[in-house]
């Protein structure tokens, strides 16, 4: 299965080739008097081992990780003064290596950059699965659900163990849903939500997906039955008991079938009210809340909501014209 060496140009121009990198590199090079950035220790390198793609979502950089951001980006440095060097005579690891220190930056357009260089200087890439997850995520990230499909499929026939397989299904589930490929989509969120292992997603989080894809498939009772199955799991965190009140919410206030609108307006509210309780700075929340007043002929609730959906968020041009 070799479907993965694909041109930037599928990454919708997200990318730059990686002959401009080269450029900046040299063209920044004389100026690197005050550092070697060629030079790692040997604590350094012994920290680096093992770091590829199968970190990404779990390094923690946005929280705590000043110190291996920084140990990342001269990893990257090294590589690149490295590649530089070696003057075209280049082992295609050091490409795939950098690629996986940008990734886990979450440097995309580099990392795909390198992903690409390695592609096309080894023969067998489609045997490194670290690759081939990195190269699905870079994908996945920019959007090209054909390519990281491709790919993240690659890696689950190359190796059906694979450690991170549970958010290869997650992804898959999302893309496959946004390709309307419903059967698919449930295949994988299902997939995702047995497995045991770590996830950047939770359990929880991965059930409102499911949920959710009832919904866009118009299987609203059994959405229904979904989300508030799902609002009963203990210790819901916060963010998502919002989130699931927020659709379940809108999704009473705009499906004819939930029943007689009296009561699915007055669900509805008590849903969103619930919401902004866990939320009170969802602008999306109040919106909606002042939309469900408006229906029912409470002009002046529906204005306060308008408007705290105002404050708290930028306002929509739908919001606007609700308050007009």
């Amino acid at each position: 299965m070799k479907s993965c060496g694909v041109s930037l140009v599928t990454a919708a121009g997200a990318s730059t080739a990686f002959g401009d990198e080269e450029k900046k590199m040299a063209a920044g090079k004389a100026s690197e008097t005050e550092e070697d950035f060629t030079s790692l220790t040997a604590e350094e390198r012994d920290s680096l081992t093992g770091f590829d793609s199968r970190l990404f979502g779990f390094l923690g950089l946005h929280e705590d990780g000043a110190r291996t951001r920084a140990l990342l980006s001269k990893s990257v440095r090294c590589y690149e003064s490295l590649i530089l060097k070696a003057e075209g005579k280049v082992d295609p690891e050091l490409f795939c290596q950098l690629g996986h220190f940008n990734l886990l930056l979450e440097d995309y357009q580099k990392a795909l950059s390198a992903y690409q260089r390695y592609y096309s200087l080894q023969s067998d890439y489609w045997k490194n699965i670290a690759f081939l997850y990195g190269l699905g995520l870079v994908y996945f990230h920019y959007n090209a659900f054909q390519w990281a499909i491709k790919a993240f499929l690659e890696v689950l026939y190359l190796d059906p163990g694979f450690s991170r397989a549970k958010e290869i299904h997650l992804r898959l589930g999302l893309m496959f849903k946004m390709n309307t490929d419903y059967e698919s989509s449930l295949k994988h969120f299902q997939l995702a939500l047995i497995d045991s292992n770590s996830c950047t997603l939770s359990k929880a989080e991965i059930k409102f997906h499911i949920a959710h894809l009832y919904e866009v498939q118009r299987k609203y009772h059994t959405a229904k039955e979904a989300y508030e199955q799902l609002l009963q799991t203990e210790n819901l965190p916060a963010q998502v008991k919002a989130t699931v009140l927020q659709q379940l919410g809108w999704m009473h206030h705009t499906v004819e079938q939930l029943g007689e609108k009296t009561t699915k307006e007055n669900y509805a509210i008590q849903c969103l009210l619930k919401s902004l309780e866990a939320d009170p700075n969802s602008g999306q929340s109040w919106y909606f809340l002042g939309r469900c007043y408006s229906s029912i002929g409470k002009v002046q609730d529906a204005f306060i909501s308008y408007r705290h959906s105002i404050d708290k968020s930028e306002a929509s041009a739908d919001t606007w014209c609700s308050i007009g």
